[in-house]
């Protein structure tokens, strides 16, 4: 190679070659800035994808919530009805853990029905 003529190249020949590189440069830059504006909207379909599938769980607990705070009430429906239809009762219980449970109708009498022997 170093037996070789030295060539040299014209001023015409590197300015071609350098507006061909700066060509090349512009045309790598547009896709790029494609791929971002791709990559900044799949980002922005993700999130909003996401916030949907939230919104929807979400949805479904608060469904579910109602649902048992419907049960919750039915239930407190019918104990206050069957309190309403219950007996009075009187409790009465000792020290040691007897429990005597008497029915108010029949435990209640007027003093003048007791007789003292």
């Amino acid at each position: 190679m170093r037996a070789l003529p030295r060539a040299k190249a014209s001023p015409a020949f590197t300015f071609d070659v350098r507006r061909k590189l700066r060509a090349d440069a512009q045309s790598r830059r547009r896709p790029l800035v494609w791929r971002l504006a791709a990559a900044f909207t799949m980002v922005i379909c993700l999130f909003g994808a996401v916030q949907i599938g939230m919104m929807l769980h979400e949805r479904q607990k608060l469904d579910a919530l109602r649902i048992e705070q419907q049960k919750i009430q039915a239930e407190l429906a019918a104990v206050k009805e069957s309190a309403k239809q219950a007996e009075p009762v009187v409790v009465l219980e000792n020290d040691k853990g007897t429990r005597v449970i008497m029915d108010l109708d029949s435990a209640v009498q007027p003093a003048s029905l007791k007789t003292y022997d």
